[in-house]
């Protein structure tokens, strides 16, 4: 850093004068988690009161305004980007993607123009890896039964609200939900529950036992016993090896 050790001391200096704070950590991971698991009903929300993409808050990259826009279009493309392939996505779909959106975002002239094109790429993102667990699943009922687990993952799901829901028979739900995924429901919700309790335990602070009762576990101890039978290790050596890793 011998080049830039002034300027990196004065922006120091002056985002404390200013008392201006980048976004934490544990914010922005959890809108790109939000992303790779495919959640595009809970970004809007989770995005109001944000800082807007390129708002002094999350630092000034450039003092032109579309210039700063796109610097900070082109990172949060390339965070997501690598978030979407370390949950499951393609390497080669997902880099097609970031370089299709950043070269129509490269078109663009104005400042606003690039915030609400990056509102889209976030979607884009986040519909594809949706797509992406509904692959090879024909049955309007099924897509609609995994649709309401990722909903209500938070929660205790039975058996007979999500029949009530698809409006199908129990029995003949089970049958056709494992003949298209090759998983029992119960599976299913088991496995959705892990993937997201893996992204908090990487890019959050939520201690193990949050994260169980936040997930609707009976128990952390039975939280514990799941986890390691669906990753092979406990929730805490998880933590250990992958914390803020991507």
């Amino acid at each position: 850093m011998a080049g830039i050790g002034g300027d990196y001391t004065m922006n120091i200096f002056l985002e404390r004068e200013e008392e201006t704070k980048h976004p934490a950590f544990e914010g922005e991971m959890g809108l790109y988690t939000l992303v790779a698991l495919g959640k595009v009903d809970q970004i809007d929300e989770y995005r109001k009161g944000k800082p807007q993409p390129d708002a002094k808050e999350r630092g000034v990259l450039s003092e032109n305004p579309l210039r700063n826009a796109m610097y900070h279009f082109v990172a949060m493309t390339t965070m997501i980007t690598r978030v979407c392939i370390s949950y499951g996505m393609r390497q080669e779909e997902a880099y097609k993607m970031s370089d299709t959106f950043i070269q129509k975002a490269d078109k663009l002239s104005k400042p606003e123009e690039v915030r609400e094109f990056q509102s889209e790429m976030i979607t884009g993102f986040a519909k594809a890896m949706a797509q992406r667990q509904k692959r090879d699943i024909h049955s309007k009922q099924v897509v609609k039964c995994m649709d309401y687990i990722g909903q209500h993952l938070h929660e205790k799901i039975s058996m007979n609200e999500l029949a009530e829901h698809v409006k199908l028979n129990e029995t003949y739900l089970s049958k056709l939900f494992r003949k298209e995924t090759g998983m029992s429901i119960s599976e299913y919700i088991r496995e959705k529950k892990i993937e997201e309790a893996k992204g908090l335990l990487r890019f959050t602070e939520k201690s193990s036992i949050e994260i169980a009762t936040d997930l609707g576990f009976s128990s952390h101890s039975y939280f514990i016993s799941v986890f390691k039978k669906v990753t092979g290790i406990t929730p805490k050596e998880y933590r250990n090896r992958y914390f803020r890793k991507m």
